[in-house]
């Protein structure tokens, strides 16, 4: 089943303040609903085990994500492939740009495409689509309380050459 979820963030703070945050993968990792473990591979590439609810299911997925394309401090493009055994599956690349907004914060949208497969898409796109936007909310939350409580962030992401962003 193919899905796209997508939405908008808005915070007092410029984009080249979130940058750093966004950008380090450490604070992503620590966000990330369902992040149980997160392996540096390079700065461009990791390895994660998250656990996630969907209804009465709740795999835990082996992912592997890539960082593809960069531009500081205004868009960020990962693509991550999951695999939960027989509970399912994902792809999915999804895409972050953040504009300085009229007051000097920032309006981040963002955007995500998957292909899921298995048990849980089997559960459908409604149930799927607010488990997806409950998480992003914590995720956002998450990385919001980062900023304010001023964590110190170091950005080491950086894009994988020769690479592409396509689902298909």
């Amino acid at each position: 089943m193919s899905m796209i979820f997508d939405g908008e963030f808005e915070t007092h703070r410029a984009p080249d303040e979130l940058w750093t945050y966004f950008a380090d993968p450490d604070i992503v990792a620590d966000c990330a609903p369902g992040m149980e473990e997160m392996n540096h591979i390079s700065d461009s590439e990791y390895e994660a085990t998250i656990t996630v609810g969907v209804g009465s299911v709740k795999p835990t997925f082996s992912v592997d994500a890539t960082v593809l394309e960069m531009e500081e401090p205004e868009k960020l493009v990962m693509k991550a492939e999951g695999s939960g055994g027989r509970k399912g599956a994902f792809d999915a690349v999804s895409r972050m740009e953040m504009t300085e907004s009229e007051d000097g914060g920032t309006i981040l949208k963002w955007e995500a495409e998957a292909n899921v497969s298995g048990i849980i898409a089997s559960l459908g796109q409604r149930a799927l689509g607010s488990v997806a936007e409950r998480l992003i909310g914590q995720f956002f939350d998450c990385m919001e309380g980062k900023v304010e409580e001023g964590v110190d962030a170091t950005p080491r992401m950086a894009p994988k050459p020769d690479v592409e962003a396509d689902l298909d």
